[in-house]
């Protein structure tokens, strides 16, 4: 949420409160002044009008990829529902026609009390539900309860003043426009959160999520392992290539060649995906740490990983470092995704006997690449005096730094990483 959005969002459950207010009470006024019984009348248009409060709230818009378009028709419907009272109110106020039956006073109490209180409801129900969907909620409840005190004073100071009690929901109708306008520029400068999934694992939930900013005509999906972005892609517009896929298509020759990629941390690559379509002589062995990841990669992200093994393909999941011990080279490039490592207290996290694995199961000219943040130190301690080259590029404006080991030594970088610059690079001195 931008500092505009925070700076307008507490005005329309304020407004929407104090207008739900005033309803009730010129509802109550006009009813209790026509009823046949104080006591009887009283307590008929206060049932109704909680009743009617109680099941707006209840079949408010719940979050969702169209809870917000939803809502928005709410708010059409809330304002109609205020125009109809305030006409059936005017009515009732220039006509001695009105009011004075049964059968108009009890579409008076539908129309006075029940439809605007129940559109109030699902309103602020559902401006709730987005909210709670994002941060916490429980802000939209108190400032609508004290939008609705505000609303009874107003209302008990002006009701005995005004020509007509329905001129009181004119007002309504200005502060439900108001709020309306002001509530559509918070819902587009802030993102709207959409959770498709949730796992519970050992490092954390993990869990897809769609985040859309209306206003900036942005959406990306994310999935997540407890803070840490394992997977992202772009809902709109064309985002940049992951980084590791952009690493396998520079590196990964395109002539028939048999190609071996080790993915430490790889649940959630698509890399693999594109290797089989477009090297399909190479061979990929995937080590990832949580089952979820890979499951809601193939459901969310079309990665096509399933635990196994096939001709070319091994996915194994597990403690990457049981894992790695089994690990038969040599490979042709070995990409270590940090992330996936975050849980464990970062890529250092890999023990030396790990850093030694790496190193045994790498081929002479092969390269290995660390990412998508700068590693920490230790991460590549096990390389000292081999040629390194750390990269880094804006993505999807954010930062990420990638670095690339090789053992021969040879020029690793070339015109050819698109987006990429290298921000340091040579050979280490021994």
């Amino acid at each position: 949420m931008t500092a505009r959005s925070r700076r307008l969002a507490w005005i329309p459950p304020l407004l929407v409160g104090a207008s739900t207010a005033i309803a009730a009470e010129v509802a109550l006024g006009m009813l209790l002044y026509a009823g046949p019984g104080l006591v009887r009348s009283l307590t008929t248009v206060l049932a109704v009008e909680v009743a009617a409060l109680g099941g707006g709230l209840w079949t408010a818009p719940q979050p969702g990829p169209d809870g917000i378009d939803r809502l928005r028709k709410k708010w059409l419907l809330c304002l109609s529902s205020f125009l109809i009272a305030t006409i059936y109110g005017t009515a009732w106020s220039v006509s001695q026609n009105v009011g004075e039956d049964p059968i108009s006073q009890g579409l008076g109490l539908a129309l006075l009390a029940g439809f605007p209180l129940y559109t109030s409801g699902v309103v602020l129900g559902g401006m709730a539900s987005i909210a709670t969907n994002q941060t916490n909620g429980r802000w939209q409840a108190s400032l609508a309860a004290l939008g609705a005190a505000f609303g009874f004073m107003i209302t008990g100071l002006l009701l005995t003043r005004v020509p007509m009690p329905a001129s009181l929901l004119i007002g309504c109708l200005v502060l439900l426009s108001a709020g309306g306008m002001i509530y559509g520029m918070v819902l587009g400068q802030q993102a709207q959160v959409h959770v498709h999934a949730a796992r519970v694992s050992k490092g954390g939930d993990v869990r897809v999520e769609d985040r859309r900013v209306t206003e900036l005509k942005l959406g990306v999906r994310y999935l997540l392992e407890g803070d840490q972005v394992r997977q992202r892609v772009m809902l709109t517009g064309e985002g940049a290539l992951p980084w590791d896929l952009l690493i396998g298509k520079v590196l990964i020759p395109e002539e028939d060649c048999s190609w071996r990629l080790l993915l430490i941390g790889g649940g959630a690559s698509t890399l693999p995906r594109m290797l089989r379509e477009e090297r399909g002589t190479s061979t990929i062995e995937v080590l990832e740490r949580t089952g979820a990841v890979v499951e809601l990669g193939r459901d969310y992200f079309n990665t096509e990983l399933r635990s196994g093994s096939t001709e070319r393909e091994i996915v194994r999941i597990g403690n990457l470092e049981d894992l790695l011990a089994d690990v038969q080279g040599p490979f042709d490039l070995v990409i270590v995704d940090t992330s996936a490592l975050a849980p464990l207290g970062g890529s250092s996290a890999l023990s030396k006997l790990a850093h030694t694995k790496l190193l045994s199961v790498l081929g002479t000219s092969g390269v290995i690449a660390w990412g998508p943040i700068a590693p920490d130190p230790g991460t590549v301690g096990a390389l000292e005096g081999r040629h390194q080259v750390t990269l880094t590029r804006s993505c999807d404006s954010e930062e990420e730094v990638v670095v690339l080991s090789q053992l021969s030594g040879g020029d690793i970088v070339d015109a050819s990483f698109t987006g990429f610059r290298p921000i340091s690079g040579g050979t280490d001195p021994p």
